[in-house]
C-alpha cells in the first residue's frame, strides 16, 4: 500500500504564513520518518475568509518542502493548468525535479468554478467547462511536448510556439542553427531547459473524479487521484482507465494500477473520542464545500453510487454521520480504519491512499498526533501490499 498526504493549512482561519510553512515542514517531516511517499500541495487564492488558504504556488512550496527533507517525493494536488501559462509550468516544474533530484510527482487539472480563474486567465473561466476543460487539455499537452521535444513547437487553439514574428538580431546567434532559426533569423523553433531528471518526465497525475478523465489518463500513461467515493463508482472510474490503458497498449496494466484515492481520516483512541473532536469540523468543511458548486457536484448526492436516490435518513443525517455511513471518511479507532482499508483494498482493490485531514477548527497538535496514531498503528498492517 502506498501512502501519501496533504498538509493541513489551518482551513477557516487566517494565520501568518511563517506559522503554516513551519506546520507544514512539520508534518512533512513526520511524513518522512513514517515512508510516506508524496507529500501533495493544494493551490488555491485569495482566501479572505481562510477557508482555501492553501499555497497559491504549490510548485514554490514544494520546492521548499523538499529543501527540508531528505527523500519524500513532493506533488502538487494540482496545479490548475488553465490558471498558468504552460511554458512557465514546464520551465518550474523541471527546475523542480532537478533541485530535488528527481522526487518530483506532476499533478495537474481543470481546476474548480471559482472566483479565481478569470484574475489570471479570461479564456480559464470554469463557467464555460467545454472551453476551460479545452485549455486544460491543451496546456498539459504543451508542458509534455516542451519536456520531451526539441526542437519544441505548438500550434493549438489557445496558444502557438513560437510566436510568429520575432527575427533574431543577436549576432551571438550566428551562424543560426537551422532547429531554432531560418537563414534570415525567424525564431521558428525552441528549446525549453532544463529538462526534467526523470525521464522521459515526471510522473503525471490528474486530479479527477470523472470517468472521462480516468479514460484520458488510461490512453495517455498518466495516472489518476480521486476522492473518496462510493465503490460502485471507484470500479467505474478503474474500469475506465483499466480498458483505456489496454486499448491504448499498456497491456500490463491491471484494474488498480496508476490509481489512488484521497480519503479524509482521522485516528483516535475511541470510536467515541473520534467523533467527539473531528464532528463538528466535517459538518463545516464539508457545509463549505457544498456550497462551492451551486450545480449540486459536492452535495450528498455525489457520494451516492450511480443511479441511486438520497433517502430522507441520509438527508436529514449531519454531514459527518452521512459520510461516515457511506464509508467516505474513515474516522475511528486504529482497529476500525485498517477494517474500512482493508475492505477498499480487498474489494476494489485500493492500492494508493492520499491522506486528508483539513479539519476546519482543530488544534495543530491533533493534526500531528493523526499522523503519528496512523503511522504506528495503521500503516504498519499494510507494509506488505505492494
Amino acid at each position: 500500500m502506498r501512502f501519501d498526504f496533504v498538509p493541513f493549512f489551518n482551513p477557516g482561519e487566517t494565520i501568518p504564513w511563517t506559522r503554516t510553512t513551519a506546520m507544514m515542514r512539520e508534518q512533512t517531516q513526520v511524513a518522512e520518518d513514517a515512508g510516506f511517499t508524496t507529500v501533495w500541495l493544494t493551490e488555491h487564492h485569495f482566501a479572505h475568509n481562510g477557508y482555501l488558504n492553501a499555497p497559491p504556488n504549490p510548485i514554490l512550496m514544494c520546492a521548499d518542502l523538499a529543501a527540508h527533507s531528505k527523500k519524500i517525493r513532493v506533488g502538487q494536488a494540482p496545479v490548475v493548468l488553465p490558471d498558468w501559462h504552460p511554458l512557465r509550468v514546464a520551465e518550474d516544474i523541471a527546475l523542480l525535479d532537478n533541485l530535488t533530484e528527481g522526487r518530483v510527482d506532476f499533478g495537474a487539472a481543470k481546476g474548480t468554478n471559482e472566483r479565481t480563474c478569470i484574475q489570471f486567465n479570461l479564456d480559464a473561466d470554469k463557467r464555460d467547462d467545454k472551453k476551460s476543460y479545452a485549455l486544460f487539455r491543451e496546456c498539459l499537452d504543451i508542458v509534455i511536448k516542451a519536456w520531451t521535444e526539441d526542437p519544441f513547437t505548438y500550434q493549438g487553439d489557445f496558444y502557438r510556439f513560437p510566436v510568429p514574428g520575432w527575427q533574431e538580431t543577436n549576432r551571438m546567434f550566428h551562424p543560426y542553427d537551422p532547429r531554432y532559426h531560418r537563414e534570415d533569423g525567424e525564431y521558428i523553433g525552441m528549446y525549453v531547459h532544463p529538462r526534467p531528471v526523470q525521464a522521459p518526465h515526471p510522473p503525471v497525475w490528474l486530479m479527477s473524479n470523472a470517468p472521462f478523465t480516468y479514460e484520458f489518463a488510461g490512453r495517455s500513461g498518466y495516472n489518476v487521484i480521486g476522492m473518496a467515493s462510493p465503490k460502485g463508482n471507484i470500479r467505474a472510474c478503474w474500469d475506465a482507465y483499466e480498458n483505456a490503458a489496454k486499448e491504448a497498449g499498456y497491456l500490463d496494466v491491471q484494474n488498480g494500477d496508476n490509481v489512488g484515492m484521497c480519503v479524509v481520516i482521522y485516528v483516535a483512541d475511541s470510536m467515541e473520542e473520534a467523533a467527539k473532536t473531528i464532528r463538528p469540523s466535517i459538518n463545516k468543511y464539508y457545509e463549505f464545500l457544498s456550497g462551492a458548486r451551486p450545480s449540486g457536484e459536492w452535495m450528498k448526492k455525489a457520494y451516492l453510487n450511480k443511479g441511486e436516490e438520497l433517502c430522507q435518513e441520509d438527508a436529514d443525517s449531519d454531514w459527518f454521520d452521512f459520510l461516515m455511513s457511506r464509508d467516505i471518511i474513515w474516522v475511528g479507532t486504529a482497529e476500525y480504519v485498517a477494517e474500512k482499508m482493508t475492505q477498499y483494498r480487498d474489494e476494489v482493490n485500493v492500492r494508493h491512499i492520499m491522506l486528508l485531514q483539513q479539519f476546519p477548527g482543530i488544534a495543530y497538535e491533533n493534526i500531528l498526533g493523526n499522523m503519528t496514531r496512523f503511522a504506528e498503528r495503521v500503516m504498519p498492517l499494510f507494509s506488505e501490499d505492494k
